[in-house]
């Protein structure tokens, strides 16, 4: 079975972290289309492109730069807990700590491994189960589809104020469609370690994630 560790670090937040969030994606949320495949990819053949929401990185860092603090320091510190290893924080603002957005009605994420050794969330909302937002995860590495991953997985439920802890680079995993309730928002924070360091990262991730038109 697929493991991973939640901290509820609700209380350590800044005043009103939730509503900084939610207004940096009102003015700042940008969609785009993801048209599988890539090598991280774990879609079936013939996925459609999917649209995705996102943050950029840059703007994190200037509009939230309080989240920044916490990722390069307090979180990571909470990292190492997890992974029992020296953690470290990524240089590059690309991919170090983004803003992932789903609006109810949209598409799920694109099902995919990770390139990094340690995965972490932040969760600005909750959804109940069936509401949809979940986190689906495959018990079974070898799966290759979302079919596949649904027919044995994990499932990690957005939670406000927990930050969770994953890696997630043989266990292919995706969200899930929100299908009622409100917009979830969550921080997606990646980070490294010395055995897997953040030049192991495939050159092409950030084009493939990043570097489609945005869509209106």
């Amino acid at each position: 079975m697929f493991g991973w560790t939640t901290f509820d670090v609700t209380s350590q937040l800044p005043v009103h972290w939730d509503t900084d969030f939610a207004e940096v994606v009102r003015k700042h949320q940008k969609d785009r289309l993801l048209t599988p495949p890539h090598s991280t990819s774990r879609e079936q053949n013939g996925t459609p492109a999917l649209r995705t929401s996102t943050v950029r990185g840059s703007v994190m860092w200037e509009e939230l730069p309080w989240i920044v603090d916490l990722y390069r320091g307090w979180f990571r510190e909470l990292g190492e807990r997890f992974a029992r290893r020296t953690v470290i924080a990524a240089t590059d603002r690309r991919y170090a700590v983004v803003l992932n957005v789903q609006d109810p009605g949209g598409d799920r994420s694109e099902c995919h491994v990770d390139t990094n050794p340690i995965a972490c969330l932040l969760y600005a909302t909750s959804h109940r189960p069936e509401t949809g937002g979940e986190l689906a995860i495959a018990n079974d590495v070898r799966s290759r589809s979302v079919a596949e991953v649904d027919r044995d997985c994990s499932v990690i439920y957005p939670q406000k104020g927990h930050l969770v802890f994953f890696d997630g680079r043989s266990n292919p995993h995706y969200v899930r469609a929100v299908t009622g309730g409100a917009t979830r928002i969550v921080v997606a924070m990646n980070y490294y370690t010395e055995e897997c360091p953040e030049s192991t990262r495939p050159e092409d991730l950030d084009d493939y994630l990043y570097g489609s038109p945005v869509v209106g």
